[in-house]
């Protein structure tokens, strides 16, 4: 009697167990999907609509998660989460196998006296010249300044590591354009705004959502037959002058090439997003950065700008992407403008809805506006399908 007892409870046991595995391997596959042979030449925005919308919500969400959370605690430079995260997408892009599609890991020397001199000269332009010595933020910002050097000088011994996802074009091969997203973190006192190296920054927001937009994008690209070149990059060390966008761009224009570069779009903080704090009161409220009028380039950008923009709102209405042409220094679009090169930056409106939690252990996906976030991958996802496949042409 005992040993039936056993048996039946081994034989409930496996057939619990086996349902644990399949339900795991439903987990696993359910985000998975297919694009047909017919649906890889995208020729209407109903093809593109379509193509964009084969990665569910549910995908789009945890590969925002699952990032996030491989980099715990901070993915501050040289640090083991910082590692973590590196493995984790080195691992993901090395799993996009299709035709004509490569990736690279580039190993770069940080260039810290340029990255050092980037602070001292937006200390004097931002604060010297414009806020007197007596002003509480004079202090304020000069602690900022010389933390950030000293934090540069602490990390001059350590090597960075671009990513690099590509697919050629099959009739366009020469036309590129090129996306990218910082996959580092930086954590400031709030008060003092003195760097903390060690202390937990998730880094959901910043800028966990433009990491995983672009692997979300990836999923869809790497199954298309793509007309026209797109790269996307993945840069390091960017939360500390932007040292990883520099030594891309500075070896991309070393090295004369017959591509046409389109322009450069950078995404960072893609999530925050709330009608109750927003100065205007609206949810999907959302800018894209660009050189201001005058500037040299500004033109070029404008035309970027409206390419995408004209792209995105005829696709996703949802969404307002606003063009804010001030000049935003704040990411790694300013590496492309130095060099010449068309580049926009789409991310939170933060002139009326800036993230409380910038730079702080209080950046989880759990504080994010997952709607705001969605709406703006697919966006911009179609209108970069649109500008691939010509579908959608400028007035």
């Amino acid at each position: 009697m005992k040993t039936t007892i056993t048996q039946k409870n081994k034989t409930k046991n496996y057939i619990f167990n086996s349902f644990l595995i399949l339900s795991s391997l439903t987990v696993t596959t359910a985000h998975s999907f297919e694009i047909k042979d017919y649906e890889k030449k995208i020729k209407t925005n109903y093809n593109i609509t379509s193509a964009t919308e084969k990665i569910s919500r549910d995908a789009l969400e945890k590969n925002l998660r699952d990032f996030v959370a491989s980099g715990r605690p901070t993915r501050f430079v040289g640090s083991p989460g910082h590692q973590k995260a590196l493995d984790y997408l080195e691992e993901k892009l090395k799993s996009f196998k299709s035709k004509g599609a490569s990736y690279k890991k580039i190993e770069f020397t940080p260039n810290i006296a340029r990255a050092g001199q980037f602070y001292a000269d937006d200390f004097k332009k931002e604060v010297v010249a414009k806020i007197s010595p007596t002003d509480p933020n004079y202090d304020h910002w000069k602690g900022f300044t010389l933390s950030m050097m000293k934090t540069l000088d602490s990390v001059k011994d350590k090597k960075g590591y671009n990513l690099i996802w590509e697919k050629i074009g099959t009739t366009k091969p020469s036309e590129v354009i090129i996306l990218g997203a910082n996959y580092d973190t930086l954590l400031n006192d709030p008060k003092t705004m003195m760097v903390d190296t060690v202390s937990a920054m998730p880094g959901a927001d910043n800028n966990g959502t433009g990491v995983a937009a672009l692997l979300s994008m990836i999923e869809i690209l790497d199954k298309l037959d793509l007309p026209k070149t797109v790269r996307i990059v993945f840069f390091d060390f960017e939360e500390l002058g932007f040292s990883g966008s520099h030594d891309y761009v500075e070896k991309l224009t070393a090295i004369p090439g017959s591509q046409k570069i389109t322009g450069y779009i950078n995404l960072v903080m893609l999530g925050n997003d709330s009608k109750r704090e927003d100065k205007e009161k609206k949810l999907n409220n959302m800018k894209v950065y660009l050189r201001a009028p005058g500037e040299k380039g500004a033109e070029d950008d404008l035309k970027l700008t409206t390419l995408i923009t004209n792209n995105g709102k005829s696709l996703y209405k949802q969404i307002d992407f606003k063009p804010e042409a001030n000049g935003m220094n704040s990411s790694s679009h300013i590496s492309f403008w130095e060099a010449g090169i068309p580049a926009i930056c789409m991310s939170q409106n933060w002139e009326s809805d800036f993230n409380p939690r910038f730079h702080t252990p209080n950046d989880f996906v759990e504080t994010l506006n997952m709607n705001t976030y969605i709406n703006a991958f697919r966006y911009i996802t179609g209108a970069v399908l649109a500008w691939n496949y010509d579908v959608v042409k400028l007035p």
